[in-house]
């Protein structure tokens, strides 16, 4: 009875980390730990290329230089004009 009381336990305390080891392998591999594609073809998080987002930067960049050139009273009447977030 001895024996066959520590073969249960002993099966007992293997079965909660074998069920942790098998849970993390499939759940990795539903959330993309193989994610070695995404990364080979050059593409970003939402499928922009590396030259689309440096156009993208240039863009932001001209965008920002024309803002701060302007006159501080055209800014004033801006934010008087805006909405509250």
């Amino acid at each position: 009875m001895v024996v066959a009381t520590a073969g249960a336990f002993y099966l007992l305390a293997l079965a909660c980390p074998i069920s942790m080891g098998l849970m993390m392998i499939f759940m990795g591999k539903g959330m993309g730990m193989g994610g070695k594609q995404k990364k080979e073809s050059g593409l970003g998080e939402h499928g922009s290329s590396l030259a689309d987002l440096k156009a993208e930067q240039a863009r932001l960049a001209e965008k920002i230089s024309a803002l701060e050139d302007r006159p501080a009273a055209e800014d004033a009447g801006e934010r008087e004009r805006t909405p509250a977030r």
